[in-house]
C-alpha cells in the first residue's frame, strides 16, 4: 500500500492522462438507434432482409402524409407545390427517388400498345379538364387506393425511397438528412396541408433528438441529484465534490472507450452516464464516510495523515470491492445476450463499474493526502448527522420488532410479483416510446389510418425458370396470396406485386375487363 501511495502526484497525473485520452474521444461517439441493431447477424430475418436489399434494392423509406382539412389533394396549387418539393428534396444525397402522385407511372392501351406515362404530365396546369381526368385515372387502378390517396381524396402520400440500406439508417450523418426531408415538407407545405412524416429511419432520427436532449437534461440533473444529497450529508466542499469527481471521470472511461472499439450508442447505452453517476458514487461515498470519522478534529502532522489515509484504504478496500463486485456482476451477465445492443451495455456499464471502484480507491487518498491533514469544512455534518442516525435506528428497530408481519408482506409481494411477471409482454416498437402527444407518434399513426401502413413486410417467392414464375397458375397463387394477406391478416393495411401489373395491363387491355381480370384469366 505503501509502494502504491509513494507517489500520490503520479497517481493523479496518470489518472488525469487517461481521462484526458478517453474524453477526446468523446466527439467521435455516434448515435444508432436502427431497429436492425437488435437481431443477431445469423438471425435468418435479418439475413433474408440484407439479401433483398442486395437483390431489390433498399426497401428504407420515409414516408410523408399531406392532409388537406378543407379540401382534396386534386388542386391546382397544391399539386404544383408537390412537384417543387420533389425537386427540393432531389439533391439530398440520400434520396434515391419520390414517389408521388406527380410522379408515379400510369399504365394504358393505345390500340395494341402498352404506354406507361405519368399520373399527372409535365404540362399539368391545372385546368378543370385536367383535374377531372387525373381523378378519373386514380379511381381507375386501385393500386393507388391507400397508397396515395386516402379514401376520402383529403390525404395523399409521398413515398420517398432512400439509398441507404436497413442497417445503416440509423447512423448520425443519414438521420441529418432525414430531418432535412421532413423539416422541407413543413415548411413548403405550411399552409397548404398538415405534414405527417414517419417510417423507421424518420423514428430512429426521432429517437436520435430524443436522446441528445434527455443526455443534455438528465447528465447535469443527476449530477445536481448527487451533489444536493452528498452536500445535504457532508456539508463540505471537498466531500461532495470528490466522489463525484470519481464518477464523472468513470462515466467519461465508459462512454469514451465506445468510439475507440467503433460502437455507436444506442437508446440503451445512452444511460450510461446517468447509471454510473448514480451506482458509483457510493464507492467514493465509503471513503470519504470513513475519512471524515477516523480523521475527527484532532491535529496531525502529515505523516499521521498519510498514516491515516492508507489505513483506511486497508480497511474499507475489500468492503468496497466487493459492493462493485456484485454490480460489477450484475452488469456482466448482459453481455451474454444474442441482443447486441444489450450486451454492448453490459461490456461498458461493467468497464464502468470497475473504473469507479480503481478511481475511488487510488485517486480519492491520493489527492487526500496531497492536501495534507488540512481539516475539512464539515458544517453541522456531526449534530444533524447524529440525528438522522438516531432517528433511522428507531425506525428500523421498531420494523425489525415485527418479523410476522413483514414476512406476510415479503410474501404478498413476492405473490404479485410472480403474476407480474406472467403478465410481461416483449415489445419494440421504437414507436410506442414515444408518447401519444409527439408528432412522431401523431405521425405514424396517420399514415396507418389514411394509407397502407407505416411498417413494410416483404414476401419474396423465387422460381426455378422465369417460365415458371410467369405461369398462370403461378400469378394465381400470388394473387391469392395477397388477397388472403389483405382480407385476413390482422394490421395488413395494403398488400402490394407484381401480379397487380399483370392485373392492369389485363385491364387497359380488355376495356370491359375488372381489375380483377387476372383471376378470371386465370379460371
Amino acid at each position: 500500500m505503501n509502494k502504491i501511495f509513494k507517489f500520490p502526484w503520479l497517481i493523479v497525473g496518470i489518472i488525469a492522462a487517461v481521462t484526458i485520452f478517453f474524453a477526446a474521444q468523446l466527439p467521435r461517439a455516434e448515435l444508432d438507434n436502427n431497429n436492425l441493431r437488435f437481431v443477431p447477424d445469423s438471425d435468418p430475418a435479418l439475413v433474408t432482409s440484407r439479401w433483398i436489399d442486395d437483390t431489390f434494392g433498399s426497401s428504407v423509406f420515409v414516408l410523408i402524409g399531406l392532409q388537406r382539412e378543407y379540401g382534396t389533394v386534386f388542386d391546382r396549387e397544391f399539386l404544383n407545390q408537390m412537384r417543387s418539393y420533389e425537386r427540393a428534396i432531389q439533391d439530398i444525397p440520400i434520396v434515391k427517388d419520390v414517389t408521388s402522385l406527380i410522379n408515379t407511372e400510369y399504365i394504358s392501351a393505345d390500340g395494341d400498345a402498352i404506354v406507361v406515362t405519368k399520373l399527372v404530365g409535365d404540362d399539368f396546369s391545372g385546368t378543370p379538364e385536367e383535374i377531372a381526368e387525373l381523378k378519373r385515372r386514380v379511381l381507375s387502378w386501385e393500386l393507388y387506393e391507400r397508397s396515395l390517396v386516402s379514401d376520402d381524396f383529403s390525404a395523399t402520400q409521398i413515398l420517398v425511397p432512400l439509398t441507404v440500406s436497413s442497417e445503416e439508417a440509423g447512423g448520425s450523418e443519414v438521420t441529418a438528412q432525414i430531418v432535412s426531408i421532413r423539416d422541407i415538407a413543413r415548411q413548403m407545405f405550411s399552409g397548404l396541408a398538415s405534414v405527417y412524416v414517419t417510417g423507421m429511419p424518420v423514428i430512429a432520427a426521432t429517437v436520435n433528438e430524443a436522446m441528445n436532449a434527455d443526455l443534455i437534461l438528465l447528465v447535469p440533473l443527476v449530477i445536481l441529484v448527487v451533489l444536493a444529497v452528498l452536500f445535504f450529508s457532508f456539508r463540505g466542499v471537498a466531500p461532495v465534490v470528490l466522489p463525484l469527481l470519481t464518477v464523472v471521470v468513470a462515466a467519461v472511461w465508459s462512454v469514451g472507450a465506445m468510439p475507440l472499439f467503433g460502437i455507436k450508442l444506442s437508446v440503451i447505452s445512452t444511460v450510461l452516464p446517468v447509471i454510473l453517476v448514480a451506482v458509483g458514487s457510493a464507492y467514493g461515498i465509503h471513503v470519504i464516510t470513513h475519512y471524515l470519522n477516523g480523521r475527527g478534529a484532532a491535529e496531525m502532522s502529515r505523516d499521521e495523515h498519510r498514516a491515516l489515509v492508507l489505513e483506511i484504504v486497508r480497511k474499507i478496500r475489500k468492503p468496497v470491492f466487493l459492493a462493485a463486485l456484485t454490480t460489477f456482476a450484475a452488469f456482466v451477465s448482459f453481455c451474454f445476450t444474442s441482443v447486441v445492443p444489450i450486451r454492448e451495455f453490459g461490456f461498458f456499464s461493467s468497464f464502468g463499474v470497475a473504473a469507479a471502484f480503481i478511481v475511488a480507491i487510488t485517486l480519492i487518498p491520493a489527492l487526500l493526502i496531497i492536501r495534507g491533514p488540512k481539516l475539512m469544512s464539515r458544517g453541522r455534518l456531526a449534530k444533524d448527522g447524529s440525528r438522522l442516525s438516531v432517528f433511522l435506528a428507531d425506525t428500523l428497530t421498531q420494523v425489525a420488532r415485527k418479523k410476522k408481519t413483514i414476512l406476510f408482506l415479503t410474501c404478498v409481494a413476492l405473490a404479485f410479483s410472480i403474476y407480474g411477471f406472467s403478465k410481461i409482454i416483449v415489445d419494440n416498437v421504437m414507436v410506442e416510446y414515444f408518447k401519444p402527444d409527439t408528432d412522431i407518434y401523431r405521425s405514424d399513426g396517420f399514415i396507418r389510418r389514411q394509407f397502407g401502413g407505416s411498417k413494410i413486410v416483404s414476401v419474396v417467392l423465387e422460381a426455378d425458370s422465369t417460365e415458371i414464375l410467369l405461369h398462370p397458375d403461378t400469378l394465381a397463387a400470388l394473387d391469392g396470396l395477397s388477397i388472403f394477406l389483405q382480407d385476413k391478416v390482422p394490421n395488413v393495411g395494403k398488400v402490394m406485386g407484381f401480379t397487380d401489373l399483370i392485373k392492369r395491363i389485363n385491364q387497359v387491355f380488355n376495356v370491359d375487363e375488372s381489375p380483377e381480370g387476372l383471376r378470371s384469366a386465370a379460371n
